[in-house]
């Protein structure tokens, strides 16, 4: 392993929590990507001077990495709860076989919840019955059984929408919810919030590093996703002059490390033909994308109720369609003999994905992370966090526990593994993308715009 101070790499976080003070969820990243010196970190805040965001924020480290936050819950404008309830309504209405297994156990939970107090009212009218035939007065059974029913249905009709839509345990889920509502509303917060982390990674590429990382949590996964699939749409035509592409033989026939290693080859073979494309990995950190056949497919709510459930089919269309990019990317994407196709971002830039598995049946673990490998392909390395005991096995607070232990770091930690995957001191290779020449507009046979122009 090589370590060159002159190599600089950025890694820009989309966070997926919302944040009481600002840099808390950005200074606890830190900690936890970069390797401690002893019992001290050393990173220091700097301005933002590569953006007109306000929001946005960074901090530099000696070893040559910027770390940067994408903020984008300002931007989130369309309705609190936009698509919640269809989207709940498809979690929740469903055969149990159909439910998924990191939802089964709360899903399990919140039927019970909802049946036992069902159960309790019919009860009530069959002990109500019995007693009008024993010849106790009836307006004794109706005052009764009134006060049982009505504290049952204010318990449940107000108490458990109220712990299901505000509770900090499913902000997530709300907040996916309202990013992929299919509102006119929606759509324009959507578009936004990608356009300004596109904004904020092209930026990046233009500058001095020779390695950008994108860390997306959450829902910053999905929205992380979303910008580079748009951008690699913008620029995977771009070189310094004619010349081979890199292979486009993407599958992933061996083992996911093997598949990693291609990725890496071909990404330096991009950057030697002058593509300014730096970004060499995505990391994907307890992310509801595993439940993306749910929100991104969005099947018919009754469908789980049927003998067969085809949100996996109906999201495999997606990939075909060209509307998902899959890991590696399908064989039929377009693209001429000298490029890469516009669905192939996934040719040149490894995927990982950490989570806090959780057993089916289960409430211990993250609930709306999963594996991806199933859903986007097998080039994504799936890692379920072993280690980090007993935090992430806290039912409920999971999702929001990733980033909050960086000093437990032993193998199979949540902090080790993101150290792995990110490999910020290792700048093997990276002399490549040092000394790229510069891309050649004309190379393009279009005109390329920025999303900010396409919004204008």
């Amino acid at each position: 392993m090589s370590i060159d101070e002159s190599v600089r790499t950025a890694v820009v976080f989309v966070h997926g929590l919302l944040e009481r003070r600002p840099m808390d969820v950005l200074d606890l990243l830190a900690k936890t990507a970069l390797t401690p010196d002893g019992d001290r970190w050393e990173y220091t805040p700097q301005p933002m001077e590569i953006t007109d965001s306000y929001e946005a924020r960074r901090y530099a480290a000696p070893s040559g990495v910027d770390l940067y936050e994408y903020d984008w819950s300002f931007l989130m404008v369309n309705g609190r709860y936009a698509g919640f309830i269809p989207a709940l309504a498809r979690v929740l209405i469903r055969r149990p076989r159909h439910v998924p297994d990191e939802l089964f156990g709360i899903w399990r939970v919140v039927v019970l919840t909802v049946l036992i107090p069902l159960a309790v009212i019919v009860a009530l009218f069959v002990v109500g019955g019995y007693f009008l035939h024993t010849g106790v007065a009836g307006w004794i059974i109706g005052v009764a059984t009134s006060v049982v029913v009505l504290t049952v249905a204010v318990a449940v009709f107000r108490l458990l929408p109220r712990a299901l839509t505000r509770s900090f345990l499913t902000t997530g889920f709300v907040n996916v919810a309202r990013y992929f509502d299919i509102a006119p509303e929606s759509h324009a917060a959507r578009r936004a919030i990608r356009g300004g982390l596109v904004d904020l990674l092209y930026t990046l590429q233009q500058g001095h590093y020779a390695r950008v990382v994108v860390v997306g949590h959450g829902i910053g996964g999905y929205i992380a996703y979303d910008a580079l699939t748009t951008l690699w749409a913008e620029m995977h035509e771009l070189r310094a002059a004619s010349g081979p592409a890199p292979s486009r033989s993407t599958e992933a026939d061996d083992s996911t490390e093997d598949f990693q290693r291609q990725q890496f080859c071909r990404w330096q073979d991009l950057r030697r033909l002058g593509n300014p494309w730096r970004i060499t990995d995505f990391v994907t950190v307890g992310t509801p994308m595993a439940l993306a056949d749910v929100f991104v497919a969005r099947p018919p709510i009754l469908s789980g109720c049927g003998r067969v459930d085809g949100r996996r089919a109906l999201f495999g269309s997606l990939i075909r369609r060209g509307v998902v990019c899959s890991c590696p990317p399908l064989d039929h994407d377009s693209g001429e003999s000298t490029t890469l196709g516009g669905l192939s971002p996934f040719a040149v830039t490894r995927w990982t994905n950490i989570w806090f598995p959780v057993r089916r049946g289960a409430i211990r673990g993250d609930w709306f992370a999963g594996a991806l490998a199933p859903l986007f392909g097998t080039g994504v390395r799936d890692i379920a966090v072993s280690g980090s005991l007993p935090e992430r096995l806290t039912p409920g607070l999971a999702h929001t526990r990733y980033f909050k232990y960086p000093e437990k770091d032993a193998d199979g930690d949540l902090a080790f593994e993101l150290r792995k995957a990110l490999a910020l001191e290792d700048h093997s290779g990276l002399d490549v993308s040092v000394g790229a020449p510069d891309p050649d507009p004309a190379t393009v046979g279009r005109l390329v715009y920025r999303s900010w122009q396409r919004s204008m």
